[in-house]
């Protein structure tokens, strides 16, 4: 289901859209018709988040991933941030959607994120991250990088955990070579 609750956007005048709800269920088909200049194409390009609202919220089927996080101490004013996948915990990937961002050396990072396939498995694994690009940091690199780490209700082999410089580690199986807390499965091969 397709959930709109309270869309809002304007751009520096009145809203061009402003307190549109409405709910979809999946596999209906639903028309939008109005004059030009009505909205149609802001309210697109919200629910296809290419736009962030002023207001309001968007789910489809539970994939929504809100964001509001204060940050501080960038070298220079903050440009745009984008939600990314990395390849692991703590390497970096490719960035899409791009965040709201206070554009100084410390303030907020807002977004709402409707989380396609890969962004949603890539969610529990430790790997979706959020980049923020500056002024003497500009992108690819970026200045400042942030995990997203989901709660897990039980540690687990490959559940990824907050380690040393409060990057994710993975718990790995008991071996001789990293001396982590799982023992290994036996090989029946051998």
């Amino acid at each position: 289901m397709l959930v709109a609750e309270g869309l809002t956007k304007a751009f520096g005048g009145p809203p061009v859209v402003d307190g549109v709800s409405f709910a979809l269920a999946r596999g209906t088909i639903t028309g939008l018709i109005g004059p030009n200049g009505a909205g149609k194409t802001t309210l697109f390009n919200l629910i296809a988040a290419s736009l962030t609202p002023d207001r309001g919220t968007i789910t489809l089927d539970g994939r929504k991933l809100t964001l509001n996080i204060n940050f501080d101490g960038l070298a220079s004013a903050a440009t745009d941030a984008h939600l990314c996948v990395g390849v692991g915990i703590g390497v970096a990937g490719t960035c899409g959607t791009e965040l709201a961002v206070t554009k100084a050396a410390s303030g907020t990072l807002t977004g709402d994120v409707m989380l396609n396939a890969k962004e949603l498995a890539a969610l529990p694994a430790g790997r979706l991250y959020i980049q923020i690009n500056s002024e003497k940091a500009p992108a690819p690199a970026g200045n400042l990088w942030g995990w997203i780490m989901i709660a897990h209700e039980e540690v687990g082999q490959d559940v990824p955990q907050m380690g040393h410089w409060f990057l994710p580690q993975y718990d790995m199986p008991l071996s001789v070579e990293h001396g982590s807390t799982h023992e290994l499965a036996t090989d029946r091969n051998s």
